[in-house]
């Protein structure tokens, strides 16, 4: 009977964490409300450009413009305390050096700071998983990065991919005025 009891409570924790999503801020020299300072400015008359790259779904058959597009919605509203919009179509906002970059499985070697850089960024998928880098960029310097990681989604219209990117933007925008930004915590997402 004990067996049967650990055995199915297992496969409870198995089905809870199945859908996990965790993620962390970078650091930055840039204070919070200076982020989102940045932020304000970026997004006060247009959206900001978001930019998806890298493969992140076993199906590889996803179009990277369809899952920026998707990327930019799930982002848009999602930022605690903020009415900034996003775009995947970065041509048509007012301040194009402020933008989101965002890369599917990363394969970096030293600091996020490279995703704001223009160099290809070599990637890696690693089954099962899917890791998201982010950097919100003014031109090529970061003023804010984060990390967002979950079990692999199906694709862009999984509801743990949607929970990924709005974590992972509320990581890039925290809205803490005092929160250690080296701090080792791993939050779980709320969406």
């Amino acid at each position: 009977m004990a067996g049967k009891a650990m055995t199915a409570g297992a496969l409870l924790s198995a089905m809870v964490l199945s859908g996990c999503v965790t993620s962390m801020h970078g650091y930055s020299g840039v204070d919070n409300e200076g982020k989102r300072d940045y932020l304000s400015y970026a997004a006060s008359s247009t959206p900001v450009c978001l930019t998806f790259t890298g493969s992140a779904f076993v199906d590889h058959a996803a179009k990277p413009s369809d899952v920026a597009v998707a990327a930019a919605e799930f982002a848009s509203g999602a930022i605690l305390g903020s009415s900034a919009r996003f775009t995947s179509d970065c041509a048509n906002t007012d301040h194009p050096d402020y933008r989101i970059v965002i890369l599917a499985n990363a394969d970096i070697v030293g600091s996020t700071d490279q995703l704001c850089e223009e160099e290809t960024i070599p990637t890696r998928q690693i089954a099962g998983k899917l890791r998201l880098d982010a950097a919100f960029c003014s031109k090529s310097e970061p003023l804010s990065t984060a990390w967002s990681a979950a079990p692999t989604p199906a694709g862009s219209s999984d509801p743990v991919f949607r929970k990924m990117i709005r974590t992972l933007i509320n990581e890039l925008f925290p809205i803490e005025r005092d929160r250690d930004r080296d701090s080792d915590s791993l939050p779980l997402s709320i969406f």
